[in-house]
């Protein structure tokens, strides 16, 4: 005959249902049921722990076959049910999470859930709070970092409308500020081969026993970006 017993929904998220299957009973309390098989590998069926506590049957788990076997079932579910109002103690004593199926049980079982049903709301405000506190700290060092860029790129703008040189980095970084085009050959000369600029002069690295790199299209960027900056001032 098939027995009446607690677990989550397959189908839905966090929901706990009634579910009917037959039970194979491993000792007082402890029960197995499979709950879907393996078309390929008998090893990899899925099969289903029901734990009774008192009236109340509710499902502990699913495990494969490959990892129950040699696991000693009846005292882990033993185990479980001789300490369930502990666990259930405990765990909100150390702000866990509070299961939704503990909460049904308790219900089912006729006790008082009132605690364990405000423990989680109040668990789950914890966990919308730090979440925002998380998101403003992200945020603030967002602005923070980006400040700090534009700071350095301000510099970097002075700099090089003085006839200074600035890092390859900075003078890509002023090109997207600015909004001026960079064709993709010159910048991945850019990228690949140039270190510093400023308005007269280029310096670029090349490897031994090759010739520079062509920079036509950087020393034209030059002029566009120096245009740009004292327009801009």
């Amino acid at each position: 005959m098939k027995t009446k017993f607690l677990r989550y929904s397959l189908s839905k998220l966090n929901q706990v249902v009634w579910h009917y299957a037959e039970l194979e009973k491993v000792s007082d309390g402890v029960y197995t049921y499979l709950q879907s098989k393996d078309q390929y590998r008998e090893q990899d069926d899925l099969i289903a722990i029901v734990l009774q506590l008192e009236n109340v049957f509710f499902e502990y788990g699913a495990y494969s076959r490959r990892i129950l076997a040699g696991q000693n079932i009846a005292e882990a579910g033993t185990q479980f049910l001789t300490a369930f109002h502990q666990i259930v103690e405990q765990t909100m004593q150390e702000g866990r999470h509070l299961q939704l199926l503990f909460v049904r049980i308790y219900e089912e079982l006729g006790l008082d859930a009132e605690h364990l049903i405000r423990y989680r709301e109040e668990h789950r405000e914890r966990l919308r709070q730090k979440d925002e506190e998380k998101k403003h700290y992200r945020d603030e060092q967002r602005r923070q970092t980006e400040k700090q860029q534009q700071e350095r790129l301000r510099k970097a703008g002075e700099m090089f409308v003085a006839g200074e040189f600035i890092s390859c980095e900075d003078f890509i970084g002023l090109c997207n500020q600015l909004h001026v085009p960079v064709a993709l050959r010159t910048l991945g000369t850019l990228r690949r081969s140039v270190v510093e600029l400023s308005l007269n002069s280029i310096s670029y690295t090349r490897m031994s026993g090759k010739c520079g790199p062509k920079l036509d299209g950087c020393f034209a960027l030059v002029k566009v970006m120096h245009a740009k900056l004292t327009e801009k001032s």
